[in-house]
């Protein structure tokens, strides 16, 4: 009966052994997106809409800075020719103070404003690229896609490269 049943446990282990040895690793995938990323016309086209906007936003700022110096080195040059008086200077520095302030708070202005067409613009795109990695990655059985180009991979053994799959995918 012991031997039966040593028999019967030996069995039962190899048969559970064996079908731990069948079952495939998990695949794990990697891509450089922001590589893909560059290769889409679709970004291409939402950075020339960014440069319009950054070109008109420091248009109006190289404008606002030319300003600014004319202003400072028409005070200097009053001053130094001593055609104001201490009231006055006080009062123009106040005002070339307040425009500076005004430049500083364009510059914040104008970069939050690019960073939210930039999020807008690029938003459509992920979420089409993010669409596409996860049916390459279902379609083809890996359980992970890492972003080699983010630095986030710190090690990787036998992966597959996805990024053509992707690329199929999306029609590029």
């Amino acid at each position: 009966m012991i031997r039966n049943t040593s028999f019967l446990l030996a069995a039962l282990l190899f048969v559970s052994f064996s079908m731990f040895a069948q079952t495939d690793p998990p695949k794990y995938g990697h891509m450089n997106l922001g590589n893909l990323l560059d290769e889409m016309p679709q970004t291409s086209a939402a950075e020339a809409q960014l440069r319009i906007l950054a070109d008109s936003l420091n248009q109006k700022d190289s404008l606002m800075k030319t300003e600014f110096q004319t202003a400072y080195l028409q005070l200097k040059k009053e001053y130094d020719a001593g055609q104001l008086t201490p009231v006055q200077a006080q009062e123009r520095q106040a005002t070339l103070e307040k425009q500076r302030a005004g430049i500083q708070a364009y510059e914040e202005n104008a970069q939050k404003m690019l960073d939210a067409k930039r999020a807008e613009l690029l938003q459509p795109i992920l979420t089409k690229v993010n669409e596409a990695i996860a049916k390459v990655a279902k379609a083809n059985g890996f359980a992970l896609v890492f972003d080699v180009g983010s630095g986030a991979m710190l090690f990787a053994s036998e992966t597959i490269d996805v990024t053509a799959l992707v690329k199929k995918e999306l029609g590029l």
